[in-house]
Formats: C-alpha cells, structure tokens, sequence
C-alpha cells in the first residue's frame, strides 16, 4: 500500500496535468492551423466576390466584357488553389458558375449586336438582365457559403440546376 501511496500517486499527478496540456496544446495547434486556413480562403474569395459585384450593373455596350470575364476567371482560378480537399467544390461550383456566365453574357451581347450595336434603352435591359441576375445570385450564394449559412448541399444544387439547363440548350 505505501508503493501505491509513494510512487504511484506522484507518478499520476505528473502523469495526468502532463497529458491534458498535450491534449490542449494539439486542440489550439489544429484550431489555430484551421483559422489560418480560413483566413487564407477568405482572402482568395474576396476578390473572386469583387469581380463579380462589376458583373451586377455593368452595360455591356459601353463596358468591354473580355477583360473582365478573363479577370474573373484568373480570380477563380487563384481561389480554387487556395482550396483543401474539403472545399473543393465551392471552386467546382464557381467555375461552373463562370461557365454559365460567360454563356449569359455572350447571349447578351449577341443581342446588342443584332440591333446594330446601338441598342434602345429597352433592348439594353432586356439583353443585360440575366447577366445581372446571374452575378446577384452569384455573389449572394457565394458570400451565404463562405458566411457558413448556405452548404455544399446548396452549391450541389444550384450546380445540378446549371448542368440541367446546359444539357438542354445543348
């Protein structure tokens, strides 16, 4: 009984602080590689989210579109780089994003041209509108799933929703 009361009690109350502060000390070191990480992607997505906030109101017949579809691009590009294996479909979905974009736009302005390139006010909402629509409902999903109060469920979806709409125009 004194072994116990002499080496074993000493022993566990050495023992048992020594294990919880290694405990501690990992939880802090992942909390704080974790918070690093998500500091690092809010900084990728934050010019992605600039670029498409051009993309709510811009004219098409006074703005060029190029540079600017090829800007958001290189954007998403550096964002998904930036990404862990656990998020990599909000680049996924982006990129898509930017696909079905770039497809609203081109119609767009296909529609501009068709009027001589010198379209009516009318016309000019007409071709513009679903591009607008389409960087909102951009940024609105986007900045919902960096904020935590949209899901890669949601992303799913809309992604889904996209793929549908391609296939049937194709």
């Amino acid at each position: 009984m004194t072994l116990v009361i002499d080496v074993l009690i000493p022993v566990a109350s050495i023992l048992v602080p020594t294990v919880i502060a290694i405990w501690l000390a990992r939880s802090e070191r992942r909390g704080a590689e974790e918070s690093r990480y998500l500091e690092r992607r809010r900084q990728a997505a934050e010019p992605v989210i600039l670029a498409l906030a051009h993309f709510v109101s811009i004219d098409p017949v006074n703005d060029p579109m190029g540079p600017q579809l090829r800007d958001l691009r290189g954007r998403i590009a550096v964002y998904r780089a930036s990404l862990d294996k656990d998020d990599v479909l909000s680049g996924g979905w982006l990129a898509l994003r930017h696909k079905s974009g770039m497809c609203i736009w081109s119609d767009a302005f296909d529609l501009i041209q068709e009027s001589g390139g010198n379209p009516d006010a009318e016309l000019t909402q007409q071709a513009v509108e679903p591009g607008h629509t389409w960087a909102n409902e951009t940024i609105e999903l986007f900045s919902s799933w960096l904020a935590g109060s949209a899901s890669d469920e949601d992303l799913r979806r809309d992604g889904a929703l996209l793929l549908r709409q391609e296939n049937q125009t194709s």
